[in-house]
């Protein structure tokens, strides 16, 4: 494990004002006495352990609903993911290419909200085009 960078603070503080209270003010607090462990694949995520806390046996992770994106340094786009674990507090980041090919560097200063009409839902039914 090791410490969590600037930027690492900042993107989980970026999700955090992206939700309602309590929730925001728990991230906050949890991203302050995080250290990281990152793991790289295909993708990229980024675990968290907190300070003084207990996590309870891994049964599933809840991803905050934010649709945030950023762009890889090849201008590929990137899904961003933070999720809580089963009692709110701040579990993993993970960063997923759909593109072919690893993560290179994703680069942070371009993260934003997806709009409605870039987000794929996989259980919405298909779109059909009319003329």
């Amino acid at each position: 494990m090791r410490p969590l960078t600037a930027t690492e603070i900042a993107v989980v503080r970026w999700f955090a004002l992206q939700i309602d209270e309590p929730q925001r003010e728990s991230l906050i607090n949890d991203v302050d006495k995080a250290t990281a462990d990152e793991i790289r694949d295909e993708q990229l995520t980024i675990r968290f352990d907190l300070e003084d806390y207990t996590r309870p046996p891994y049964r599933f992770e809840r991803p905050l609903p934010i649709d945030a994106a950023v762009l890889d340094t090849d201008g590929s786009t990137l899904a961003v993911v933070l999720a809580t674990d089963e009692n709110g507090r701040l579990f993993q980041l993970q960063v997923i290419r759909f593109e072919d090919g690893p993560i290179l560097g994703p680069d942070w200063s371009t993260l934003r909200l997806l709009s409605p009409s870039e987000v794929i839902r996989l259980n919405d039914p298909p779109v059909r085009k009319t003329k």
